[in-house]
C-alpha cells in the first residue's frame, strides 16, 4: 500500500474543504487523520511546534490510517509538509510517482487567516502586530512568526518541490479560483488524480469556517490541546462536532489594520515578484 497524492499546503488556503471534497470521491480514500505530518514529524517535533496532537511517526500508525481495499488512490493533506526542506526527498523516497497539490493564497490574508484561527483556539493571545513586527516576547513568539509569515514565503518552497518531482505531477491552484468556482477546481483535481471527473461531490457543505468560542471561560478550556485530543478519542464525530456547534459560534470576522496590511505589503513584495517569474503568472495583485 502507498499513498498516492499529497496536499502539502499552504495552510489556511482551501486545504481542508479540497481534502472533504476528495474524500467524498467514490475512488478516493484520504487518511482519517486529516493532517498526519507523517513525513514532517521530525522537523515538527524538533522545533516543539505548539500544536499538539497525535503523533504519526512511524509507518505502521501511517499505513493504518488507510482502511479500504478497495480505493483506487489514496492521498492525505498535511499542510506542514510545504515549509520543511527535506520533506519533498522524503515523499519522493516513499513514492517516486506521487502527485502533489499545492494551494497558494495571498500570503497576507493567509498570515492573518492563521492567526485568527490560532486566536479562537487559544493558541495565541499576542497582538497580530506585535508577532508580525517582531515586537512579542512569547515564548513561541519565533514560531508564531514562522507559521504567519514565513510559511507565506512561497517561492523557495515551491522551488524545492519543482527540482524533485516532475512539472506534470504537481497541481497548482490560485485560492481566488478555488473560491470562486469551486467546482470547476474540484474537476480539474480529479482529472489531474485520474479519477472519474464527472463525480459531483456535495459542494453545499461548507468546511473550516470562522467561529469563535462563545465566551473566555470556553476559549481558556479549548486551549489545552491535550484535554481536546483526549475527548476526541473518546467521543464519536457526530458528538464532538454538536459539542462544537454548541460552544462556537459563527461571527463577523476582524478586519486587518489597514497600517499592517501595508507593512506586510511590503514585506511580502519581493517573494511575490519572484514567485511571479518562476511560475510566469501575474502574482503582483497580492501586494498591489
Amino acid at each position: 500500500m502507498k499513498v498516492d497524492f499529497f496536499i502539502v499546503g499552504a495552510p489556511k488556503a482551501g486545504t481542508t474543504s479540497l481534502y472533504h471534497y476528495l474524500n467524498e470521491h467514490l475512488e478516493v480514500e484520504m487518511s482519517s487523520q486529516k493532517e498526519p505530518d507523517y513525513f514532517s514529524d521530525d522537523a515538527l517535533h524538533e522545533q516543539g511546534m505548539y500544536y499538539g496532537k497525535n503523533r504519526i511517526d512511524t509507518l505502521d500508525k501511517y499505513n493504518n490510517l488507510f482502511v479500504n481495499p478497495q480505493a483506487k488512490l489514496r492521498g492525505e493533506g498535511s499542510v506542514s509538509y510545504f515549509f520543511y526542506d527535506d520533506v519533498p526527498n522524503k515523499i519522493k523516497k516513499y513514492n517516486p510517482d506521487s502527485k502533489i497539490i499545492i494551494m497558494l493564497r495571498n500570503p497576507i490574508d493567509r498570515a492573518f487567516s492563521h492567526y485568527l484561527m490560532d486566536y479562537r483556539l487559544g493558541l495565541v493571545s499576542e497582538s497580530f502586530e506585535d508577532i508580525v513586527k517582531k515586537k512579542s516576547n512569547h515564548k513561541y513568539a519565533n514560531l508564531f512568526y514562522q507559521q504567519y509569515i514565513q510559511v507565506g514565503e512561497y517561492t523557495n518552497q515551491l522551488k524545492r518541490y519543482l527540482n524533485v518531482f516532475n512539472r506534470e505531477n504537481i497541481l497548482l491552484i490560485d485560492y481566488e479560483d478555488f473560491k470562486k468556482d469551486v467546482a470547476g477546481v474540484v474537476n480539474k483535481t480529479y482529472f489531474f488524480l485520474g479519477v472519474n471527473d464527472d463525480f459531483q461531490p456535495n459542494l453545499n457543505k461548507k468546511h473550516n469556517t470562522y467561529s469563535m468560542p462563545k465566551n473566555r471561560i470556553i476559549r481558556y478550556i479549548y486551549s489545552f490541546v491535550p484535554l481536546r485530543n483526549l475527548l476526541t478519542s473518546i467521543f464519536s464525530k457526530e458528538m464532538i462536532k454538536s459539542t462544537r456547534n454548541f460552544l462556537f459560534k459563527s461571527d463577523k470576522k476582524p478586519i486587518m489594520k489597514v497600517e499592517t496590511r501595508h507593512f506586510l505589503k511590503k514585506h511580502f513584495e519581493k517573494d511575490v515578484y519572484e514567485l511571479s517569474e518562476l511560475l510566469n503568472k501575474d502574482y503582483t495583485k497580492w501586494i498591489k
